[in-house]
């Protein structure tokens, strides 16, 4: 008998590493933007982009055109009014390929937000 429940044990093990090491699923530019909000922008937003966090405002549905001004070189695009008047934020060039993404993400955020109201 234990050394039944050993085999199995020995099956579900092999399994479940197999699983793991499986093919990935690709992920969509809302999901590999999360990664990306989550790496960097949560230290100052909150994990809920909807909301504001401890240094930075609110920022789900913010524009593409917005993202790229702050994001890459901590301008505004023209015409934009700042939610605050900080200066916490530092610049993060390093994130230049993933804007697309990280725009999907708080896009996604902003319509699901609305759908809940």
């Amino acid at each position: 008998m234990r050394m039944r429940w050993a085999a199995v044990a020995a099956v579900l093990c092999i399994s479940l590493a197999a699983a793991a090491c499986g093919g990935s699923k690709e992920r969509t530019p809302a999901e590999a933007g999360r990664i990306v909000y989550m790496t960097n922008c949560v230290v100052c937003h909150n994990a809920n982009p909807s909301l504001a966090g401890t240094q930075g405002p609110p920022i789900a549905g913010s524009s593409k055109e917005l993202l790229q001004a702050r994001v890459l070189t901590l301008q505004y695009p023209p015409g934009y009014t700042p939610k605050r008047r900080t200066h916490a934020m530092r610049a993060f060039p390093q994130l230049k390929g993933k804007i697309d993404d990280l725009y999907a993400f708080l896009q996604e955020v902003a319509r699901q937000k609305r759908a809940a109201n």
